[in-house]
């Protein structure tokens, strides 16, 4: 195929992408295609550096690796005493010979992590959704004990080794992330098999040579081996069968043929895909070791298989064929076998077969004459002639299949605009677009509008209200300090005489209250300070938000935002929490009336418990009375209080009358002022209690009549935008129209953008 068919697909998918990418910022599209047009972007990089893989599967000591290295024609890959793991080993032709090892990023070690999740549930007989949402360290210990759990109930853990693993990749899980090393080519072997001890964390290993003979666009993979417990193998192996190998070769050996997990994978993949083994080579090596009674039963058993699988395979992709044998010719026709490796210490393989060790003239007639090398060389042939030719005509025909898919999906979405633009004149097109636009921009401005007041209001609904304080603690505290300088700040003189006026000295301190409330008007206080904090929080903080967000839209006339001004100054939400106070303090005069009464009965139930017996009137004062009792001859002058309490109840009343003489103005002023007192501290308590328990009152109602008033108010403001669509289009026809040649000398150029891309998109591929 000429390298002039790849440029011209690489030209038509270039137009195709410069037409989109132009048309673009015109079209209304999703996200699912944008994501659409991003894979098909892939295929500019595929056209412009076409790879044509060739996957070789087989199970451990198929050969896999002499094969290889006889496609080669040289001694590259090491001959592995371990299965590789999943690495797959990537060999194309290069500038100079090197290695490359990748190691596993962040999201493939994530993927891994997953995949060894999933076989443990599976094991565990547990949801893997249950795990694959702990973090590393959760993961293991759940894991552990699950394990553990299980173990103990069955009597064993098949998946032990899966388990193993995942611990060393959690272990190591910042090891060489999506490091990339290049090594020499003698080294490979310590980093892509079961030996190195990082190999768990290696992506893929790429070699590249530079005096190779294999077609520059081809790529060698050699695939990972299914036999060992890592679960990336599968995968990977199972993605270049289905999806990326151009051909595969499937790797067997005598007396084994059809075995192991890659020939069961490939059976599951073919009985989904019957295309799939048009692509495959069917290399039975070591065929050279086998008598011909043994190569009639080999035959006998590989034909027994493939009708057992299922498999249709053509007789000319069947080759029997001794990799060995051929690479040993190959490297002494070369001149290469003193220089190459372990493979040295095989040419009496080739000596059995021929007698003798050919020279390096006589090499290439043995690779002609010897039946499995003839055979291997064949093969060979018959492989690159398969990538040159339909390999290559099917990458061809798939580039023109997503051509014509992105060109008609492209169509698709300019037919509508190509259509509407289509035989229009000048006028017929400035008229449809003022028209156009003007429906549009009315549309989008009121849609606008309505997000932003529905935004606004769902914000508020779901996010600030269901947690929202309004009487905070420190309100409560702020209005507690008011009340009590207002009552500790009182003028108690003043109070105290007019209290004392009057003979009922109770009567007039129970109306204690209803006295402060008339001079210092607590209930104004508690209104006002409810309404600053309305004010504060909602009124500068919301509706002023919701405000300069419709002001933003920059759509309504003056008129219009001058009444959106009045209507969200919280003039209304501000009267609405007036009628709320007016609830909150609706009790407010019986909590008055109750505190008077309770200091009534407080202070009367003080005196009776205060009021003491004559004898302990006098106890209290006995010194005092003592003398009394002596200066009117009562008692003598020798005698003691006890003898002075032995005294009849009508000379104790005598003693205790002209005890209390000297002392009763004063002892009744002391009482009146400490009744007082104690008055005003009741009063004090029972008022800074009252409020404290409307706090909880406050919150609850304040809540819901909030979000009540923004709902009403989203109602009122939607119709509100509705009515007025009329002078929103006015708005918008004085600035379409007074820059009506910007504007139409933009939508000029969209026409041509939609009319050349839709051109360009319902062409024929070159």
């Amino acid at each position: 195929m000429k390298e002039s068919d790849y440029s011209n697909y690489v030209k038509a998918f270039s137009r195709l992408f410069e037409a989109y990418d132009a048309a673009e910022p015109y079209l209304d599209l999703g996200e699912d295609f944008k994501y659409f047009i991003g894979r098909k972007r892939n295929w500019l990089e595929r056209l412009k550096s076409p790879e044509f893989p060739v996957a070789f599967l087989g199970a451990f000591s198929a050969g896999k690796s002499t094969i290889i290295n006889a496609v080669l024609g040289d001694d590259i890959l090491p001959q592995a005493t371990k299965s590789f793991t999943a690495i797959p080993t990537l060999i194309r032709r290069g500038k100079l010979n090197r290695a490359v090892i990748h190691y596993l990023d962040e999201a493939e070690r994530e993927e891994l992590k997953c995949l060894y999740v999933e076989e443990l549930a599976k094991e565990l007989r547990k949801p893997s959704d249950g795990y694959q949402k702990l973090g590393n360290s959760e993961l293991m210990g759940k894991l552990t004990k699950d394990i553990e759990q299980h173990r103990s109930q069955f009597g064993s853990f098949n998946k032990q080794k899966f388990f193993d693993e995942l611990k060393v990749l959690v272990a190591g899980w910042n090891k060489l992330t999506g490091a990339v090393k290049e090594i020499a080519l003698a080294d490979l072997t310590g980093y892509v098999t079961e030996d190195y001890e990082d190999v768990l964390f290696v992506d893929k290993a790429e070699i590249y040579l530079a005096d190779v003979n294999i077609p520059e666009n081809v790529v060698l993979v050699d695939l990972p081996g299914l036999g060992v417990v890592n679960p990336r193998h599968r995968k990977v192996t199972k993605s270049y069968v289905e999806n990326d190998a151009k051909a595969f070769v499937i790797a067997m050996k005598v007396f084994h043929l059809l075995e192991g997990e890659e020939i069961e994978l490939l059976a599951e993949v073919h009985s989904q895909r019957k295309r799939v083994l048009q692509r495959a080579f069917w290399v039975i090596n070591q065929w050279d070791v086998l008598s011909l009674q043994h190569k009639k039963e080999e035959l006998a058993n590989f034909e027994e298989k493939i009708e057992h699988y299922g498999f249709h395979i053509a007789k000319d992709r069947v080759f029997r064929v001794s990799a060995l044998n051929y690479l040993l010719l190959k490297l002494i026709q070369d001149g290469k076998l003193e220089k190459s490796g372990k493979i040295r210490e095989h040419v009496d393989a080739l000596e059995k077969a021929i007698g003798k060790i050919p020279v390096r003239g006589e090499a290439e007639n043995y690779i002609r004459s010897l039946e499995e090398a003839k055979s291997f060389a064949l093969f060979r042939a018959h492989l690159f002639e398969y990538l040159a030719n339909t390999a290559r005509a099917e990458f061809l025909e798939e580039a023109r299949s997503e051509y014509q898919d992105l060109a008609n999906r492209l169509r698709d979405k300019l037919e509508p605009l190509f259509q509407s633009y289509k035989n229009k004149s000048d006028d017929g097109m400035k008229n449809s677009f003022i028209a156009g636009e003007l429906s549009k921009r009315q549309h989008d401005i009121i849609e606008r509008l309505r997000d932003t007041v529905e935004e606004h209001v769902k914000q508020l609904r779901t996010e600030v209200l269901p947690d929202f304080e309004f009487w905070r603690e420190q309100d409560q505290a702020q209005l507690a300090e008011q009340i009590t300088m207002a009552i500790d700040g009182l003028d108690r003189k003043a109070l105290k005489n007019e209290l004392l006026k009057g003979l009922d000295s109770h009567s007039v301190v129970s109306r204690l209250p209803h006295k402060i409330e008339e001079n210092l008007r607590i209930q104004n206080t508690f209104r006002a300070q409810l309404q600053k904090l309305l004010e504060d929080q909602i009124v500068r903080q919301y509706l002023r938000q919701l405000l300069d967000a419709i002001t933003q839209v920059d759509a309504l006339p003056e008129e219009l935002m001058e009444s959106l001004q009045d209507r969200l100054s919280g003039r209304d939400m501000l009267n609405r929490l007036k009628g709320m106070c007016d609830v909150f303090l609706f009790d407010y005069g019986n909590i008055i009336d109750e505190l008077g009464r309770a200091i009534m009965t407080s202070l009367s139930g003080a005196e009776a418990r205060q009021e003491p017996n004559l004898v302990e009137l006098l106890q209290k004062n006995a010194d005092a009375a003592l003398e009394i009792a002596k200066s009117m001859n009562l008692v003598g002058p020798n005698d003691n209080v006890k003898q002075m309490l032995a005294l009849g109840l009508d000379k104790l009343n005598q003693i205790h009358g002209a005890l209390a003489a000297g002392a009763k103005q004063a002892k009744g002023v002391t009482r009146r002022s400490n009744d007082i007192d104690y008055a005003l501290d009741y009063y004090k308590g029972g008022l800074l209690d009252y409020t404290r328990k409307q706090q909880e009152q406050i919150n609850k109602y304040a809540r819901r009549g909030i979000k009540n008033y923004f709902e009403e108010l989203e109602e009122e403001l939607l119709a509100y935008f509705d009515a007025q669509k009329g002078e929103i289009a006015k708005v918008i026809m004085q600035r379409l129209t007074s820059d009506i040649d910007n504007e139409l000398g933009a939508e000029m150029e969209k026409q041509k953008v939609i009319k050349e891309a839709y051109q360009v998109v319902t062409q024929r591929i070159a």
